[in-house]
């Protein structure tokens, strides 16, 4: 009878998990799954309660997900079932028979039993499930096996929700894109016809009257000098178009960072007056400025006065003769405020929206169109969006045109990024780590000035709070303002820069410093919650030679995690294990770096070429350049034993076979992405399946765990080791090819073979 019994609730468990499954497979809504998995977890396992963890991709911090899907942060305890889960990908089961803890935080009273079971789809870990029980109980294992297939359906179910994201991204991002296509195809070709239209006209008169002079070079009454003085004005014309069209393609491309300065707005207003009256002379308008008194604001005083010229002289351009321009600016809380009025016929009111267009032209009364390029206001409106401002046109009812804009007073961070920062910047724990990841940075980039800038809470602009190279006693003063510069430009517009040259680029233009030896540098945005908190500066590459996308793509890869560690512990300011934890991963990298452990520099560009050379998408050739960088971390234990010549002994043979595994469990706390610890783990794997750790073969082995092999090898035969010599590179292209089919993927060996003729013709 109790057999009966028994066989009675494994069937009903059975079929309680199949009706969960069949509701899973039906939604991609967390919420809707956390519902469906609480039911079966209660019928199927007599569970008291549950609790869904994901992982957050970015930073490895553990989400807590409540019955309605909304999340919020949850530290797992140290040593306890979560933190174990996480770490070993493997089931935690606890009968109730030890005393150990079961996460309390989690439960409003702490389960007698638990079991906590990884979320795992398509190699990756999502996250964790959290089974509570009322009394202590042994799992058999058909219990076992019901929690773990409910995790899986549960894993599933998280990916489809994350798949479901990512694809309705995709599908914004393309509409975004094909729209962005085609506005700007119409608008190239528009501007091209347009520009085309208003270069011909200038063009036209030069050559009309440089032919003409030319036909009467025998004729001594020809007005030579007023034909002169025509072609004089017309190249003037024309250069100044031209010039326009370049400034407003750098506003709008915002590829023109500020040069901010302390700006005295009033006195720039009455110069810009004061230099506009000839003009406004000739055409009998009286000009009027009243700026407040000692107004002053942080912007770039070339460009504002660009600005100021660019309004007045249009609203010169468009008041009646013997009429009236006006310019106020005033303070207007944090922010300042402008207006230029005229008196004249005013604007239609569907020519409104179209006042900023390029080469929009209005007319004056009489319908006599006004001289000019028809950039002015479109640079106008270029310049106040780049100083985080708006511009916009009025008619007034009482008549004219009224040119409005407002601007902040000073150049700085985002209100919430400052108060990110404000829990960040302060903290001793932070400033450890960020003065290791210079020191990391600077190693594994190759170069000797690097610095790290984070936003200042109460000022808004950046600071140096960490630092190599630099000249200590001026480090407080070295401050760069929102917008400005090379690292105030990659914090506002938040995507990273390559500099090749900082005396020719034609986005900062300045001449080099006379400490930077290299006229070279990346820019990287530091990312936390979504806002950019820091910048990182790296320069004076140690071979004197240029940055490469390959350097940017590795930085930006070093930084994500710096990034992600920060964000780490602004989600957990309370837990200092987890900076620790992440210092300590650094400092590791740095270690290795200088002992000539980890993949040098030309590892990550080989590693990226064959990647790209096999078809793979950008996010895996920065991934794979990324851990080529960093894949021999496990080796740090065997240093000084690698140093000497004498074959290991069999223990050390079996610590080198297990240093992939080392390697993983070093970086996890900078490193939560499933893919980069998978590519570490494999890289030592062999295609006829007798590598290690896992002894995968074939097609198991990742597609970057098989590139990594072979550049691996590669750079082992080339550079040589202690207890043998270095080989001919076609001597190492020979035995990669020989060892095609066994040890390493033929595809794979072919396409490096390729890069490494087309380098050697190169060269």
């Amino acid at each position: 009878m109790e057999a009966r019994t028994h066989s009675e609730s494994e069937a009903r468990g059975i079929e309680h998990l199949a009706q969960a499954m069949i509701a899973l497979r039906s939604t991609a809504d967390v919420g809707t799954a956390c519902s469906i998995a609480a039911g079966c977890a209660g019928r199927a396992l007599e569970a008291s309660g549950y609790r869904l963890l994901r992982l957050d991709r970015r930073s490895g911090a553990l989400r807590l997900l409540d019955p309605a899907g909304i999340e919020m942060p949850y530290l797992s305890e140290e040593g306890g079932p979560v933190e174990w889960v996480v770490r070993q990908e493997r089931a935690w089961f606890d009968d109730g028979r030890a005393e150990t803890s079961r996460e309390p935080l989690l439960w409003n009273e702490e389960p007698r039993a638990l079991a906590a079971l990884p979320l795992v789809a398509s190699g990756a870990l999502l996250g964790c499930l959290v089974l509570g029980f009322p009394a202590p109980r042994a799992f058999s294992p058909r219990d076992r096996q019901l929690a773990q297939t409910l995790a899986d359906a549960l894993a599933l179910t998280l990916e489809r929700a994350e798949l479901h994201r990512l694809v309705d991204e995709e599908r914004a991002r393309r509409s975004d894109m094909e729209r962005r296509v085609h506005s700007d195809e119409e608008s190239s070709a528009s501007l091209m016809s347009l520009v085309a239209h208003e270069i011909r006209t200038p063009l036209t008169a030069i050559k009309a009257y440089t032919e003409t002079l030319i036909d009467t070079l025998s004729n001594p009454h020809t007005p030579r000098e007023r034909f002169l003085g025509i072609i004089s004005e017309e190249c003037d014309r024309l250069s100044r178009l031209v010039t326009d069209i370049l400034d407003l393609s750098r506003l709008e491309a915002g590829q023109r960072p500020l040069r901010v300065a302390r700006t005295d707005l009033s006195g720039l207003t009455r110069d810009v007056v004061d230099s506009l009256q000839p003009i406004a002379m000739a055409r009998q308008v009286e000009l009027a400025v009243t700026p407040d008194a000692g107004l002053e604001v942080q912007a770039d005083p070339d460009l504002l006065q660009r600005l100021f010229v660019n309004l007045v002289s249009n609203a010169i351009k468009f008041a009646p003769v013997g009429g009236h321009v006006r310019l106020h600016a005033r303070v207007d809380g944090e922010n300042w405020s402008a207006m230029v009025e005229d008196d004249g016929p005013g604007i239609a009111a569907n020519d409104l929206p179209r006042v900023f267009e390029r080469f929009f032209r209005g007319h004056r009364e009489g319908d006599q169109q006004v001289d000019g390029t028809g950039l002015g206001l479109a640079i106008a409106r270029g310049i106040t969006e780049l100083h985080g401002g708006r511009l916009w046109a009025e008619s007034p009812p009482e008549g004219g045109t009224r040119f409005c804009l407002t601007m902040p007073r000073q150049q700085m961070a985002s209100a919430r990024a400052r108060r990110i920062a404000r829990q960040v910047v302060g903290r001793e724990d932070l400033r450890e780590l960020f003065d290791a990841t210079v020191e990391m940075v600077a190693a594994t980039m190759d170069a000797e000035i690097v610095s790290l800038m984070m936003v200042d809470p109460e000022r808004g602009d950046l600071f140096i709070v960490a630092s190599r190279g630099l000249e200590i006693a001026k480090l407080d003063r070295r401050r760069t303002g929102m917008r400005s510069g090379v690292a105030g430009a990659v914090a506002a517009w938040g995507r990273p820069v390559l500099v090749d040259n900082i005396e020719t680029d034609r986005r900062f233009r300045r001449l080099n410093h006379p400490q930077y030896s290299t006229k070279s540098l990346l820019s990287i945005p530091i990312q936390v919650e979504g806002e950019v908190l820091g910048v990182v500066n790296v320069n004076n590459k140690v071979s004197r030679t240029t940055f490469d996308d390959n350097d940017l793509a590795l930085l930006g890869a070093l930084v994500e995690r710096i990034g992600s560690a920060v964000e780490r512990a602004y989600a957990y300011p309370d837990i200092g294990r987890v900076v620790e934890e992440a210092t300590e991963a650094i400092r590791s990298i740095t270690r290795l770096k200088h002992d000539g452990l980890l993949g040098g520099r030309d590892a990550v560009g080989m590693a990226r070429g064959v990647a790209r050379a096999l078809h793979m998408g950008a996010s895996d050739v920065d991934a794979i350049g990324y851990v080529a960088a960093i894949r021999d971390l496990g080796m740090a234990p065997l240093k000084d034993r690698l140093a000497h010549a004498s074959p290991l002994s069999d223990d050390e043979r079996d610590a080198l076979r297990q240093h992939p595994e080392a390697g993983v469990e070093m970086i996890r706390p900078l490193e939560y992405l499933g893919s980069a610890r998978e590519l570490i783990l494999s890289h030592h794997e062999r295609w006829d399946g007798t590598g290690y750790p896992r002894r995968l073969q074939g097609q198991e082995i990742p597609l970057g765990a098989r590139i990594l092999a072979v550049v691996d090898a590669w750079e082992s035969m080339t550079s040589g080791r202690p207890y043998r010599a270095a080989r001919r590179p076609d001597e190492a292209m020979a035995e990669l090819r020989r060892e095609a089919g066994r040890q390493f993927d033929p595809e794979v060996v072919e396409a490096f073979a390729r890069i490494q003729s087309d380098v050697k013709a190169a060269a």
